[in-house]
């Protein structure tokens, strides 16, 4: 077994195990960090497979960090991260949450893994404000938010503090970059697809998961929808749940 740990103060589990020929990429989201898959990255390995959970760039450290990344940044880590697992795995299955449910997206289309999971997946938002982005972010490069809150967790206070704190309108223009290229992507999906999405979820609407699931062209697809949980579905109140329909989607 190997591990290989990640340095920041939001990540609490290695983000490189390798237990079996079957490899998984967990491909966090917008302002994440591998945080968001201790759970299921964990009994992803206790499973039999070898997982990969990468920080993107710019994420789980500072602000500052995140403001010198793009979209190409955070795919091209994704990517990377893909061919690092294929070169020890005979297969590697792609699992993304929020926006890495996009970037996953993009990957499958043109790497063709076995499978593909989408939690939660940002094809669409519920709020039509990062259209405008781009043009915020000539005047601000991040701007407070007026509500806040306080976590009990150091790693999810620290992810409060310095990202989910501000709205980021730079970061946010290249987030629609993705969401743009996922959409026109997921017609060139033929992975055994597996769509989760969740009721409560107030940044991602349930039409975005009806919209994956109605254009992939995979002949086995299917599309769970979990009713307690909100948008972090692999970190919520229903993570067991989650998690168990991702294995039994992975080891089908």
């Amino acid at each position: 077994m190997r591990f290989v740990d990640c340095k920041t103060a939001s990540c609490s589990l290695p983000v490189f195990q390798i237990n079996g020929e079957v490899g998984v990429l967990f491909v966090h989201g917008f302002t994440g960090s591998p945080h968001d898959f201790t759970y299921m990255a964990k009994k992803t390995y206790e499973a039999g497979f070898t997982v990969s959970v990468p920080r993107l760039p710019g994420h789980g450290t500072c602000g500052e960090d995140f403001l010198t990344t793009k979209a190409h940044d955070w795919l091209r880590r994704a990517f990377d991260a893909y061919y690092d697992l294929k070169a020890i795995c005979k297969d590697v299955h792609i699992v993304g949450l929020s926006m890495g449910g996009v970037i996953a997206i993009i990957m499958a289309s043109v790497l063709k893994p076995k499978k593909l999971v989408t939690l939660a997946a940002a094809t669409h938002l519920t709020s039509n404000r990062i259209k405008f982005a781009k043009f915020v972010a000539l005047f601000r490069d991040k701007l407070p938010k007026q509500k806040s809150q306080t976590y009990e967790d150091p790693a999810m206070e620290t992810l409060n503090r310095e990202y989910w704190s501000y709205e980021w309108p730079k970061q946010g223009a290249e987030l629609y970059k993705l969401i743009k290229m996922s959409r026109k992507a997921v017609r060139q999906i033929v992975s055994e697809t597996l769509v989760v999405a969740a009721r409560n979820d107030e940044l991602v609407p349930l039409k975005a998961a009806q919209f994956i699931y109605d254009n992939v062209r995979s002949e086995k697809r299917k599309l769970l929808i979990f009713e307690k949980s909100g948008h972090v579905l692999s970190n919520d109140v229903e993570k067991e749940a989650v998690t168990d329909a991702v294995l039994e989607w992975l080891k089908s």
